[in-house]
């Protein structure tokens, strides 16, 4: 049995990285907050197959030594086609597959559905000469990635100065793996083969390579299957040298410990931004019991000490007015100049108090809404966000007592503006005896009217006041703590996501490990 040039064990390991390399390809650039750097790179390095450069002059026997390294037997298609017609300008890659041939510039890409193929690619170069003069970029860009170099020299002729200069390149620039190949052993004699190998020898040493591989071969025999082809101890070196299991088992591991980097990377990018994402969360939502809380203590408080403090009041002075006024009716009869001085004493009065209300009750509001404050600035996740913005708190202080300030000029002029048409719709008069009983009612309706229509507006008045100083301060106080709301929300709703992947890739790295198991030799 032949000895194959690639190791074709660990297939089933090699199918399950694959899958785990496109899956984790597909998840990260559908992410992209992950780092897709070398990702690409990794899945590419996993795909690309062993390959091989054969390089020698026209003639050297070198598109036959390939056909008959891959298996090719007498009479069967040429995978590389030989022969002195053939056109030789082009660099020529044999794949594995079903596909037809690729022409890409000056490189033929064909595909053979053959075993000798599985995990390899064969490049054949264009003669030396050609290489040197048209197709030297070209070459030399397949060198750079190749893992063996096979140069292939006639067995009774090794000496041509173009193809000594691509080998110095090759050992010294390059730095590849080389192996020489005297081709066409079947047409040379013993004592030419003895001689080119021993100039074989001095060239190498000549150029700093002390013990080169060298092997003698007949493409001929072996596509004969005759013995005594060379071409069994060709693969043998190839096989241990760069095919065997154990270097297939050493590519696989590498694969797998870039992977492995690449997915750690990604799980502390992923950890970074869960964790901040769970301080915003966080802050968010003890941001927003704070404001939900706060306002239901500023509704509660200004509601109670300023509206029904308020309106409590200004009844109780209404009442009072009138019963000065009805008493008035009753005993005097020049009552529209008093009934006028006890309105001005009222507006007065009232609005004296009211600027007293508001101010006593804001001040004693402000002053516990700042300790909610220190408060609520000193919980961890608050004080955790805000570490980086030290003056925070003072700001949102200080706007809310502008807040404070604006509602109570705001409050106190809607109040005396309410003072100020207070009972304007009232026509006092001055009595006499015989309409004495009918203007007292009279006026008793109307100031009773009056009274009822004062009430609901002042109420009406403070509900409206109160409740847009409570939506506006809520929605300012926001803004001031959450500058970027949108953002932040957007983040807490791809929590969940993030933690999604980061349990798949916790997954992957389980499935790395079983792999890495199950490849050691």
């Amino acid at each position: 049995m032949k000895t194959p040039l690639i190791s074709n064990k660990f297939k089933k390991e090699e199918a399950q990285l694959n899958k785990i390399l496109n899956e984790y390809l597909d998840l990260v650039y559908k992410n992209p907050i992950l780092d897709s750097d070398k990702i690409a790179e990794i899945k590419k390095e996993f795909e690309t197959p062993f390959n091989f450069v054969a390089i020698g002059k026209v003639k050297s026997g070198k598109s036959s030594f390939l056909n008959a390294l891959l298996g090719v037997k007498k009479g069967e298609e040429e995978i590389f086609k030989s022969g002195a017609a053939v056109e030789t300008s082009k660099i020529t890659i044999a794949r594995k597959g079903n596909k037809e041939p690729e022409i890409e510039n000056n490189v033929v890409i064909i595909y053979k559905d053959i075993e000798s193929l599985e995990g390899i690619e064969i490049i054949d170069t264009p003669g030396t000469d050609s290489i040197m003069e048209k197709h030297e970029k070209i070459t030399y860009d397949f060198l750079e990635n190749c893992n063996l170099v096979m140069f292939v020299f006639e067995a009774k002729n090794i000496y041509t100065k173009s193809d000594w200069e691509l080998i110095k390149k090759i050992v010294h620039q390059f730095k590849k793996d080389i192996i020489f190949i005297l081709q066409q052993k079947d047409r040379a004699k013993e004592e030419e083969i003895q001689t080119s190998k021993k100039e074989l020898i001095a060239k190498c040493n000549e150029i700093g390579i002390k013990d080169p591989k060298i092997f003698v071969t007949s493409a001929a025999l072996e596509m004969e299957s005759q013995e005594g082809s060379g071409f069994e101890e060709v693969r043998e070196y190839i096989f241990k040298e760069i095919g065997s299991h154990e270097k297939k088992s050493m590519k696989l591991k590498t694969i797998i410990n870039k992977l492995r980097d690449s997915i750690t990377n990604n799980e502390s990018i992923l950890e970074k931004e869960i964790n901040t994402i769970e301080d915003y969360r966080k802050y968010y939502e003890t941001l927003n019991m704070f404001l939900e809380d706060n306002y239901m203590f500023l509704k509660e408080n200004i509601e109670i000490t300023i509206r029904d403090s308020i309106i409590s009041y200004y009844s109780m002075k209404m009442k009072t007015l009138k019963d000065k006024v009805i008493s008035l009716y009753k005993t005097q009869s020049k009552v529209k100049d008093l009934v006028e001085a006890e309105l001005i004493q009222f507006r007065k009065d009232t609005n004296d108090m009211f600027k007293d209300i508001v101010n006593r009750n804001l001040n004693d509001i402000l002053k516990e809404q700042n300790k909610r404050i220190e408060k609520m600035f000193s919980k961890e996740e608050i004080a955790q966000k805000v570490k980086d913005e030290p003056y925070l708190k003072i700001q949102l202080q200080t706007d809310i007592e502008r807040y404070f300030e604006d509602f109570e000029r705001l409050i106190q002029r809607e109040l005396h503006k309410v003072l100020d048409d207070a009972f304007k719709s009232i026509k006092f008069k001055n009595k006499t005896l015989f309409n004495r009983i009918y203007l007292t009612r009279s006026i008793t309706k109307s100031i009773e009217e009056e009274i009822s229509l004062q009430e609901e507006k002042i109420k009406n008045l403070l509900n409206v006041l109160i409740d847009n100083f409570l939506k506006d301060m809520n929605t300012k106080t926001k803004t001031k703590m959450l500058e970027s709301h949108e953002d932040i929300q957007n983040k807490i709703d791809n929590l969940e996501k993030y933690q999604e992947i980061k349990r798949t890739l916790e997954n992957y790295m389980k499935q790395l490990e079983k792999i890495e198991q199950a490849i050691k030799l």
